[in-house]
């Protein structure tokens, strides 16, 4: 019973840790500004939970999960980027740093171990996500004043007559201010939005789900980011095409493309031969020229590439593998290989899952992955907290996944074969990156 207690209250504090991220106290009351609670949070529940996390990170656990062993391999990688240039400096504070994402993610997957855990863990991170969101469009719109809201005007030319053209961009609070992290953090929220309204058990109670859609919606296309915009469709794709079929996926597509032209404006025009499209390929491509050298293994440094190139990547598969060379960019890469790896694999199973939840979640997690990993294409964020959020619900999922089968087999297990398929697969994404920033670099 005391062993339960304190599962529950760990579960519990991560999920205030989590909260956290959206909704951050010491912005919303500026009172709490030299609190550390976030800290206090992540720690508490570290405390609780250190001995069971200790098991999802022995070699026998890692072969059942190769999400986690991807993830402990970029902290390696990270390490190694800095220590093969002998900055031992570097390698201790990136290390240090990445770690604290690891924790997270560790602790993530070690109390979110239920379909009623994880339902829940999904239900506070759409009503803390949508909340910050609806706060920032009422503040964007000028409905209420936020001191800890502070958008975006972008430039965005100059006309004949010499005047400057701007656009105003809706930002997040905290981690979330710029406007393309938003955008990519509404997307996931509508994905878990979606997945309560569509749950039939809720009774008519889950049509009250429509209400945070509508200021998401709106915040999606008032954040005017074009890495949002593709994501949202992209999941939202996928989320038809697994559910309902490729007829009505089809039927939604035209109708996207008749709409979103006209609701969506800046965001449907998308340029690669100039403007920010053709700057962010020559960042991938300046990039790419740096690993021309002995760094192609190991990379150039994690954290370096806007000091080599002046700024980030924008990308975060080019960043990953600039950074921390074939070898971390592998790792990275195969955070998403293994998710769709074991996703691909749920439907292969000869006996089936014995929980109804979780074979009703499958297609949002899938959604999600798709929206995450298409948003990574216009941003750097290899490192951060909400990217392994995404993965550790993901892993959460797939572990849960294996426990309720009558086998109780995992779905992928670490050897020879997939490690050969990892390298393969990630040879073939780093190739089709550099020939397509080659091809369409001017």
């Amino acid at each position: 019973m005391r062993d339960k207690s304190i599962a529950v209250l760990a579960y519990l504090l991560f999920v205030l840790t989590t909260a956290t991220l959206f909704l951050r106290p010491a912005e919303l009351f500026i009172w709490l500004a030299d609190w550390p609670i976030y800290e206090t949070l992540i720690l508490s529940t570290l405390a609780l939970t250190f001995q069971s996390m200790q098991g999802h990170f022995c070699w026998y656990y890692l072969q059942r999960q190769p999400i986690t062993l991807c993830v402990v391999g970029l902290l390696v990688a990270i390490f190694t980027s800095h220590f093969q240039h002998v900055y031992l400096g570097g390698a201790i504070d990136s290390t240090t740093l990445f770690l604290k994402t690891l924790i997270y993610y560790g602790l993530l997957v070690t109390t979110v171990n239920s379909p009623s855990r994880l339902r829940g863990f999904m239900l506070s991170v759409a009503l803390c996500s949508s909340t910050m969101v609806t706060l920032c469009v009422l503040d964007f719109f000028e409905i209420l004043d936020f001191e800890f809201i502070q958008h975006l005007d972008e430039v965005e030319g100059i006309t004949d007559e010499n005047e400057i053209l701007t656009v105003a961009r809706m930002r997040g609070t905290g981690i979330f201010q710029d406007p393309n992290d938003l955008a990519s953090v509404i997307v996931v929220t509508v994905i878990l939005c979606s997945y309560f309204l569509l749950d039939k058990s809720l009774g008519k109670m889950r049509f009250a789900w429509i209400v945070p859609l509508v200021p998401l919606i709106v915040g999606l296309l008032s954040t005017k980011s074009r890495g949002g915009l593709l994501a949202f469709c992209m999941s939202g794709m996928t989320l038809i095409i697994i559910r309902y079929g490729g007829k009505l996926a089809i039927a939604a597509a035209v109708a996207g493309m008749c709409l979103l032209p006209l609701i969506a404006g800046r965001q449907t025009d998308v340029d690669l031969e100039d403007g920010t499209g053709q700057d962010r390929i020559q960042l991938w491509r300046d990039g790419f020229a740096e690993i021309k050298s002995p760094d192609l293994i190991f990379g150039i440094g994690q954290g370096t590439y806007a000091d080599v190139v002046g700024l980030v990547a924008h990308n975060s598969y080019i960043h990953a593998y600039v950074e921390l060379g074939l070898v971390g960019g592998t790792m990275f890469f195969g955070c998403f290989f293994f998710a769709a790896l074991q996703l691909y694999r749920m439907t292969r199973i000869p006996e089936g899952i014995l929980s109804e939840e979780l074979l009703r979640m499958r297609p949002f997690i899938v959604a999600l992955i798709v929206g995450w990993g298409t948003s990574l294409f216009s941003l750097s964020r290899c490192y951060v907290v909400p990217t392994y959020l995404i993965f550790g619900i993901c892993a959460a999922y797939l572990n849960l996944i294996w426990i309720h089968t009558e086998s109780g087999e995992p779905l992928v297990i670490w050897n020879r074969v997939h490690l050969i398929r990892l390298v393969s697969a990630s040879a073939c994404a780093f190739s089709g990156l550099y020939v397509l920033t080659a091809f369409m670099a001017r």
